[in-house]
């Protein structure tokens, strides 16, 4: 996770790799515990949830990954690949369908059913955002490949954290100025 918040929820386990570039090869997290203090801690599920499996894991990263894709080209003003949007649709449908309703003061709420795990509680939470008024404001880093939600007032925010991206861009920009005034 970055040091600032992503603006939803489900950006922080959008966010779980660890990239100097725009690779994602690299996973932020040591192993399943890990992602799912991860989760936990960004309120994306609750602490009785049984650390995931290996094959619940695949399915995690396959999740992260199309989501991922996605939300990059919405934030590109971008179609996404159909292959990835599918998945998301049939992921989204699927934990809808056994979904809870609740019914808050102005709004709609929708829960994991009884059968949802882990999977159905990020699937909900990026159809969350995928609602979202705010989605428009979804922005990838200029640098890595981390997302966020853009509520500043200026022209803009260009990277995901000023103390992971923005100190080091701007240091690279320096150093390249620094090159061409004593070429």
């Amino acid at each position: 996770m970055t040091a600032t918040h992503p603006g939803h929820p489900i950006l922080h386990f959008l966010n779980t790799v660890r990239d100097d570039g725009k690779q994602r090869r690299e996973n932020s997290f040591a192993d399943p515990a890990a992602l799912q203090a991860i989760l936990i801690a960004a309120g994306l599920i609750g602490a009785d949830h049984p650390t995931p499996g290996p094959s619940q894991m695949q399915a995690l990263l396959a999740l992260r990954e199309a989501a991922y894709a996605v939300l990059s080209a919405i934030a590109a003003a971008r179609t996404p690949d159909r292959e990835e949007a599918l998945m998301l649709e049939m992921t989204i449908k699927a934990a809808v369908q056994d979904a809870s309703l609740m019914f808050k003061p102005g709004r709609l709420g929708v829960s994991a059913g009884p059968l949802g795990g882990i999977h159905d509680r990020l699937a909900l939470s990026l159809f969350d955002l995928l609602r979202a008024d705010d989605l428009a404001r979804l922005r990838e880093c200029a640098r890595c490949t981390h997302l966020f939600i853009d509520h500043g007032r200026g022209p803009g925010r260009r990277w995901c954290a000023m103390s992971r991206c923005g100190n080091r861009a701007k240091a690279e920009a320096f150093r390249r100025r620094k090159r061409a005034i004593g070429a």
